[in-house]
């Protein structure tokens, strides 16, 4: 019979399952089961913990966001703050690897990005635009057997893309965060 007595059984050691709990588990799963995996980390930046955000092994960084069910217009959307993207810059300052991975929870696929290619989409959109913004949205496109499709709206343009859409294979997640 348990008594409630012990460390296990103190109320601020419970935490509820959040919804990004499971859905960002999935991904951290499929990177637990690589071959060349060997640890995960809670990502520090400047002694603060990153929500979201994990040290893998001993020199990759990932960034995880996940999206529930696309838009009406068939995009999965992800916002990135300017405070978001500055702890990627921050990362990519004292880490080898920096990756965000976007997972689209409806069609069961993990977008796996380079921090250069985020950056790449964000600089287009920027340039689109005559001032700064606080926030971005990246877009993730995943038509039936096709691959999927990252990109950035020209600002005040829906619909326009900012570049053209960056072609990621549906296979590409985990395996490229150990190449």
């Amino acid at each position: 019979m348990m008594t409630g007595t012990g460390p296990l059984h103190h109320r601020e050691s419970f935490m509820k399952i959040r919804t990004q709990h499971m859905t960002l588990g999935a991904a951290l799963m499929q990177i637990a089961e690589h071959e060349r995996f060997t640890a995960i980390n809670p990502l520090r930046i400047r002694g603060d913990k990153v929500t979201n955000a994990f040290l893998i092994n001993d020199n990759t960084c990932i960034f995880l966001k996940y999206g529930s069910e696309p838009k009406s217009t068939g995009e999965y959307q992800f916002t990135f703050t300017t405070e978001q993207l500055g702890f990627i810059e921050d990362a990519e300052e004292h880490y080898r690897h920096v990756f965000v991975c976007l997972v689209c929870v409806e069609e069961q696929e993990i977008c796996g990005l380079q921090a250069a290619e985020l950056h790449r989409m964000i600089t287009a959109r920027q340039d689109s635009s005559e001032e700064d913004e606080d926030s971005y949205q990246v877009l993730i496109t995943a038509t039936e057997g096709g691959r999927l499709r990252s990109y950035t709206n020209r600002a005040g343009k829906r619909g326009t893309p900012a570049l053209e859409p960056i072609v990621i294979p549906r296979s590409r997640f985990p395996g490229f965060l150990f190449e």
